[in-house]
């Protein structure tokens, strides 16, 4: 019962010091008066400039009972990205696609993982040897893959096997 009484005196004492509404109303009209709306949006313009919402640096001055601040606006940096063009590697003509046709193992044609991207079944390919000897070859489905070694002279190729991609080493 004595914590509620002493409770009770806490909230008098401090109703009796605050200050009356009608002391505070101008220093809120004030406030709200200077306190600046908001209208700016970001915008996007086709160059890709950007313009970020603008930032706000409040000035500060004083009255006697109430501090009072007032916004003033700061212009934001405007980015506009430069976008080039590095080429980073070169494609080894040897590693190109290829046509069907005849072609020299290291003058023409790369050594290694070849895909063709046929889809008849009347495709043929051969891998020989200086000689004239084959190595390794194939008649049938396209689509498949052929190896070609360091060590092979020449890759022969049908059209019905359509364009050869190298893949890998």
């Amino acid at each position: 019962m004595k914590k509620l009484y002493v409770l009770l005196i806490v909230v008098v004492f401090l109703a009796s010091c605050a200050p009356k509404p009608e002391q505070i109303a101008p220093y809120v009209d004030q406030t709200l008066a200077a306190w600046p709306t908001q209208t700016a949006y970001p915008t996007l313009t086709p160059e890709n400039t950007y313009t970020p919402y603008p930032t706000y640096t409040p000035a500060k001055t004083s009255t006697a009972i109430i501090k009072i601040v007032t916004p003033t606006f700061t212009a934001s940096p405007v980015y506009t990205p430069t976008i080039t063009f590095t080429p980073t590697a070169t494609i080894d003509p040897l590693k190109k696609v290829h046509n069907p046709g005849m072609y020299l193992v290291g003058v023409d044609i790369a050594p290694g993982v070849w895909r063709n991207d046929g889809t008849g079944d009347n495709c043929y390919w051969e891998i020989t040897t200086k000689t004239g000897d084959i190595i390794n070859n194939h008649y049938g489905l396209a689509g498949g893959t052929m190896y070609v070694s360091a060590t092979s002279y020449q890759v022969r190729v049908d059209p019905e096997c359509g364009k050869w991609t190298w893949l890998s080493d």
